[in-house]
C-alpha cells in the first residue's frame, strides 16, 4: 500500500523566470534530473526564509545576478513515494549583474534566446514547456494584506491573489 501524502516529507522549491531582452536566464545544474541541460535557476526554501527571499537568494548564488521577485507565474506539485514537492515559479525583474555560474551547483549561467530554448534538446523538458505558457502570464501578485498581530505570529506572511 502506498503511503498517505500526509505522511510524506513536504518540500517547497522556487524557480526564477527572469527575461531580459527576450532572453531567459538559465543555468546548467551539476546534479539532478536536469543535469547538464538548460533550466531556470532554482532551489529549496530554507528554515526561517520566505519564498521571496529564497528565489532572490538562489538567483544570486547560482548566477551572480541580482533580481527582484514579482508575481508567482506557476505552481508545479509532484508527489512521489518519497516526497510531496511543491515548486513555485516567480517572474523576476533584472536589477544588476552578469551571469556567472557558482561552479558548484551550476556549471554554466547565461541569458539564452527564448526561441532557442523552446526548440533546443539542450533545454530541460520543463524549461521548454513553461516558456510559451509563462512569457505573457500575469500571475499571482503579492497582496498588501497583513494578518492581525499574534503573540507568536509568523516570521513572514504573504498573500498572493
Amino acid at each position: 500500500m502506498l503511503p498517505s501524502v500526509a505522511t510524506l516529507p513536504i518540500t517547497v522549491g522556487v524557480g526564477a523566470f527572469l527575461v531580459r531582452e527576450r532572453r531567459l536566464l538559465v543555468v546548467r545544474k551539476t546534479y539532478g534530473p536536469s543535469k547538464g541541460q538548460w533550466t531556470i535557476p532554482s532551489g529549496y526554501v530554507e528554515r526561517h526564509e520566505s519564498i521571496v527571499e529564497t528565489v532572490e537568494r538562489e538567483v544570486k548564488e547560482e548566477t551572480d545576478i541580482v533580481g527582484r521577485a514579482g508575481p508567482i507565474l506557476a505552481v508545479r506539485n509532484r508527489v512521489t513515494e518519497q516526497v510531496n514537492d511543491t515548486f513555485l515559479v516567480f517572474r523576476m525583474a533584472y536589477v544588476s549583474g552578469d551571469p556567472t555560474p557558482d561552479r558548484t551547483e551550476v556549471s554554466e549561467a547565461a541569458f539564452v534566446s527564448l526561441a532557442e530554448l523552446t526548440e533546443s534538446p539542450e533545454s530541460a523538458p520543463f524549461t521548454r514547456a513553461i516558456i510559451p505558457k509563462l512569457i505573457d502570464a500575469a500571475g499571482l501578485h503579492a497582496d498588501p494584506y497583513q494578518p492581525p498581530p499574534a503573540p507568536k505570529g509568523p516570521i513572514a506572511y504573504r498573500l498572493y491573489v
